[in-house]
């Protein structure tokens, strides 16, 4: 399996509080069946806390250790860019980094609200030519009132990241019900940890959301949502989606 969303980076952001704590969420995702990891760190943090050389090196000595112990697993870097009107030009300075130096790009849109620059933000960042690939959106509020909007940036070509904890129930009876939905809509392409940490609700282990999604979508698509396209994402290869499901298209529920 390929986890693209991981706070593994240690004392970088909200994830990861030690050398330690990293290497032991590198073991339990090794231990499941990932392969490799991608740190996505808040941009923000570091931005303004740290420096990008800094979650280079770090990413490049953790590594190291991984090899050392024994790991079946490697860190690749990215990060979660939060989304405002700068980040086309922290792409264009280096201070947003994509997914593996590669043409996707992993984008948290704002949690509340919908700022009346979001779309223009989302195209100017398309038209640099990256594929973005919206995080969580089963817990952005602007995609629970109006899921036709997520639709339409898959039409446009951007995919969406859904998070393990949400399709069994981490976050709540509505979240886990707005995730099935998007599941049985086509607007989830790919599930990952956004671990936190080694043990709790937050873990690293993918396979109770590839168990679970089965049970929505078939084993086979859940397999591909945790296996073939975040390996193609981390590939820098190109995936094709079917046409997201609209609100007034008929579903089976």
């Amino acid at each position: 399996m390929y986890d693209i969303h991981a706070h593994v980076l240690y004392e970088t952001d909200d994830g990861a509080r030690s050398r330690e704590e990293s290497l032991e969420m590198c073991r339990v995702a090794a231990r499941s069946g990932t392969k490799v990891m991608l740190a996505t760190p808040h941009r923000k943090d570091v931005t303004e806390n740290l420096s990008v050389s800094h979650i280079v090196q770090q990413t490049a000595e953790l590594n190291a250790q991984i090899s050392e112990i024994g790991l079946s697993l490697t860190l690749a870097l990215g990060m979660e860019n939060h989304l405002d009107e700068t980040l086309p030009d922290e792409i264009a300075a280096g201070r947003a980094l994509t997914i593996d130096s590669g043409p996707y790009i992993l984008i948290e849109m704002p949690f509340f609200g919908r700022p009346d620059w979001i779309e223009d933000t989302l195209y100017r960042v398309q038209r640099r030519g990256l594929i973005p690939i919206l995080a969580h959106p089963e817990r952005i509020e602007a995609f629970q009132r109006d899921p036709d909007m997520l639709a339409g940036f898959i039409e446009r070509g951007m995919l969406s990241q859904i998070t393990v904890g949400s399709i069994v129930g981490t976050w709540g009876e509505e979240v886990m019900r707005f995730t099935h939905l998007l599941l049985r809509r086509r607007m989830a392409h790919v599930m990952a940890s956004d671990t936190h940490s080694p043990t709790g609700l937050r873990n690293p282990d993918l396979m109770p959301g590839v168990g679970a999604a089965a049970y929505i979508v078939g084993a086979s698509r859940a397999v591909a949502m945790a296996v073939h396209i975040p390996k193609a994402i981390l590939n820098g290869e190109p995936i094709e989606v079917e046409s997201p499901i609209r609100r007034s298209d008929p579903i089976s529920e």
